[in-house]
């Protein structure tokens, strides 16, 4: 992996009258992928660990001429919420929820590569300002928007193991109903806008991508897709991630 060239500089190798050396052949084959190395040898999975925080969540009064239509603020149980002007707090409550373990092949190169975990977030069908449509599909936010949002779009993994808390309660926005009648953040507000599990449960959508450097290039691997399922069914229920 060491040697990777574009298609164009291979090609180069191999024009008339040219005879290839052993290392032109070795960046030839260094060039291309096994099946099974296309996600760069990283996995991912749910912890089996169950981790619990406290939110207050405050939905906007000025609904909806409003950019920021929430918000979720970790709190204490016991002890007023925090106050945010133009904001109605609507519940405070404990959330369960699962992080994310990512293991790298034990020959995986930290210094070398530099991975990176990418978030993409799927988003629904938006018409922008200038009247055109943005496309349904999956988008990495920038991390200006994420940060509002307190969420991620990068994670620098430095350890071939590693956690990762996507600290999942805020992929989702909350209703005025109750914690069981929350969406998906930045879903539309009208019927059918989202899905539920089997279960009757909402959930948000990810692609997870990892992120590498070879010869200062990022090149990225395959998504892995992931339901991000809210745990609504009591207190217990924890937000957990299922593969897509």
């Amino acid at each position: 992996m060491k040697n990777i060239r574009t298609r164009q500089e291979l090609k180069t190798y191999f024009e008339r009258g040219d005879r290839p050396t052993e290392q032109e052949f070795s960046e030839l084959i260094d060039g291309y992928v096994h099946l099974n190395e296309l996600n760069f040898g990283f996995s991912v999975r749910p912890t089996s660990e169950t981790y619990n925080e406290y939110y207050d969540f405050y939905i906007s009064e000025k609904l909806p001429n409003v950019g920021m239509g929430h918000i979720i603020n970790k709190g204490f149980e016991g002890k007023d919420p925090e106050y945010f002007d133009g904001y109605k707090h609507v519940l405070g409550r404990p959330v369960a929820f699962k992080k994310l373990k990512i293991t790298l092949d034990e020959d995986f190169d930290m210094k070398e590569y530099q991975p990176t975990i990418i978030i993409e977030r799927y988003k629904q069908k938006k018409k922008r300002r200038n009247r055109k449509f943005k496309p349904l599909g999956y988008y990495k936010e920038k991390k200006e928007d994420a940060v509002i949002w307190k969420r991620q779009s990068e994670y620098v993994l430095k350890d071939r193991e590693m956690v990762l808390d996507l600290e999942p309660i805020h992929y989702f926005r909350p209703s005025r109903e109750g914690y069981k009648e929350f969406s998906p953040s930045g879903s539309i507000f009208k019927p059918g806008s989202f899905k539920y599990s089997k279960h009757g449960k909402p959930f948000a959508k990810i692609r997870i991508r990892m992120q590498i450097l070879i010869n200062g290039i990022p090149y990225q691997s395959n998504p892995l897709g992931l339901k991000i399922v809210l745990g609504s069914s009591g207190i217990t229920d924890a937000i957990n991630f299922f593969y897509d």
